[in-house]
């Protein structure tokens, strides 16, 4: 059974919704009946850096990770922290590689450079498989948290979603680009302070920072710098390295929330500087949650929550560490359970405008190209209502899928490696064709499901290490005598978000898992899959584009190249080389 937080809690919560709802409104109005489409969605191309660089950060550290990331930590130890080290040269390629192609050819959403650079049937076949994902997303970023914080402490689950879905609809819908950014950054101050206070607070109480790496080790889950090539091991430094390395990559360079914020900036170096900032902060919100799930642990080293039946999934251990610490300061878990609501709000409310942006740009302004400015205006905004309609519903719908989801959501998140191996091969090979392009995307996408569907045949040789209940009569207080849920599943469950895309994995075995081992293809670590996916989007997409075009390549607009590989390459003209039918669809394009 659940604590109930103080009314106070909730007056904590609801203004802290309020807050963001207000952002949206001033915003609205300051823009007035006639917001043009760019200031719509960037901005007018007038944003500042610093809370464009805060925007980025929030905006990919979802409520998944404010609970999810933690619960990695605990039930896994900290060497999922190693691959922190990829995100001090990830940004830089970000910036210099990914970002000038974006900014300069003014595009407002992703995939009108595919248009560019490829066709429209790799452009439309990428926006629907991104498209029903980040619905996807959107769903499980509102129902994930919902469900852990009305376990763990007692908010209604209704309550949770329809907040979070109503106001963050409400304020996109009428603020745009500007609302959202502005919300992310008083929602990423949220964030930092809910983690810096659980840390501090949680380390004080169990003696201190040497106590708690005491604790730490003697549990098991310690730094250890594995290199071993073994796929199978769930974290080793080449794993942490390659992992992370795709996977940030694919988040800062074809995430269509992030280009949104790159080119809303006012200069192509603010973009740069932005880009990069941006993904340092989301480099240490993601530290503060690793850091969040060691300080758990080392509380509960030896009566774990998890094992004794206190709580039923791995990604409740945030909530109900909440309560345990503050449930005598009312108004103090409010909060930290804010910052929850704040992580779903600030990645919803991008995610949604990104997908907006889409259906306007890519879709609207294809069907209509003579819409008058006000009424794609006031269509954009009606879509945004009801897409944040479908995304509330795709949450309540959640609740009744079960394994469903992780399903869906597993085989979603396996199509961000393709669809990051499009855009390399647009961008550094000028050589690739639309043929290449659309046969890498469909060829890996192939090869990343059978993966995944080898996977659910054949388990891990990989166990996570043991958790403690030897002490559980130590910690006999309110909260816990309150809280006694059996765990009534044979595998604990829980989605979380890294690396930039959703994973919805075992987190713990409460009984003997399935022993049937297969060979290293499918029981490799999570974090190979994305590797594996782009690799193989790259090495196809190659393959066929100089089969299709051998002996007749296709020469490239530079633009539609990065810039180094611009620079040196030679099968390229410069833009007005074009023919006039090229000319036209070239032009026909950059409209849309």
């Amino acid at each position: 059974m659940a604590v109930v937080i103080s009314a106070l809690d909730y007056i904590v919560v609801i203004a802290m919704l309020a807050t963001s709802a207000a952002i949206g409104v001033f915003f609205a109005y300051r823009a007035g009946r006639n917001q043009s489409s760019v200031d719509y969605f960037l901005g007018s191309r007038q944003m500042s850096l610093i809370p464009v660089s805060f925007s980025l950060a929030a905006t990919i550290m979802s409520a998944i990770t404010y609970l999810g990331t933690p619960a990695e930590v605990y039930v896994h130890g900290p060497m999922y922290g190693v691959g922190l080290i990829t995100r001090l040269y990830v940004p830089l390629i970000v910036a210099y590689c990914f970002v000038p192609v974006y900014y300069r050819l003014k595009v407002t959403t992703m995939y009108e450079y595919l248009g560019m650079r490829f066709n429209n049937k790799v452009r439309y076949t990428v926006i629907v498989i991104k498209s029903l994902y980040e619905f996807l997303y959107m769903g499980i970023v509102i129902y994930t948290p919902a469900l852990a914080l009305s376990v763990a402490t007692g908010i209604s689950l209704p309550f949770s979603i329809l907040s979070t879905g109503i106001i963050c609809t409400f304020y996109t819908s009428i603020g745009g680009i500007k609302a959202v950014i502005w919300t992310d950054v008083f929602q990423a101050f949220s964030m930092l302070l809910g983690a810096i206070v659980m840390i501090i607070a949680g380390t004080v109480r169990y003696g201190g920072v040497a106590e708690g790496w005491r604790r730490m080790i003697e549990g098991d889950r310690g730094i250890h710098l594995n290199f071993s090539p073994d796929l199978t091991i769930r974290y080793t430094f080449w794993s942490n390295m390659l992992g992370p390395t795709l996977g940030w990559l694919a988040n800062g360079a074809v995430s269509q929330s992030l280009i949104q914020r790159y080119n809303s900036c006012k200069t192509e170096r603010d973009a740069k500087v932005a880009s990069y900032l941006g993904m340092m902060g989301m480099a240490v919100i993601e530290a503060l949650a690793i850091a969040t799930g060691m300080t758990a642990f080392a509380y509960y080293y030896k009566c774990d929550p998890l094992t004794s039946g206190k709580i039923s999934r791995a990604d409740q251990i945030v909530p109900y560490f909440i309560i345990d610490l503050f449930h005598s300061y009312p108004g103090v878990p409010g909060i930290m359970i804010g910052g929850a609501f704040c992580a779903s709000l600030s990645s919803m409310s991008s995610v949604l405008n990104g997908i907006v942006a889409a259906a306007g740009q890519d879709v609207v302004k294809s069907v209509w190209p003579n819409m008058s400015e006000s009424r794609y205006s006031m269509t954009t905004k009606i879509i945004s209502f009801a897409f944040g309609v479908m995304t509330v519903a795709l949450a309540f719908v959640a609740s009744f899928l079960g394994g469903v989801v992780k399903t869906i959501v597993t085989i979603g998140g396996m199509m961000r490696g393709p669809v990051f191996g499009v855009f390399v091969l647009g961008m550094f090979f000028p050589r690739a064709n639309s043929e290449g392009a659309m046969c890498g995307l469909l060829g890996s996408f192939v090869i990343g499901l059978t993966q995944f569907i080898g996977s659910n045949v054949y388990s891990s040789p990989y166990r996570p290490p043991p958790l403690s209940v030897e002490g559980c009569m130590e910690f006999t207080n309110a909260t816990s005598s309150m809280m006694t849920t059996p765990v009534a599943y044979t595998e604990v469950t829980s989605v979380s978000d890294r690396d930039g895309g959703i994973y919805a994995s075992p987190s713990l075995y409460t009984s003997p898992p399935p022993t049937l081992h297969g060979p290293a293809y499918f029981t490799m670590s999570y974090l190979y899959i994305s590797v594996l996916t782009t690799i193989s989007c790259i090495v196809i997409g190659l393959i066929v584009s100089y089969i299709t075009s051998w002996g007749n390549p296709r020469v490239v607009d530079p633009r539609h190249l990065t810039p180094l590989v611009a620079r040196y390459s030679t099968n390229m003209r410069t833009y007005g080389e074009h023919s006039s039918e090229e000319e036209n669809e070239y032009v026909t394009l950059k409209q849309v």
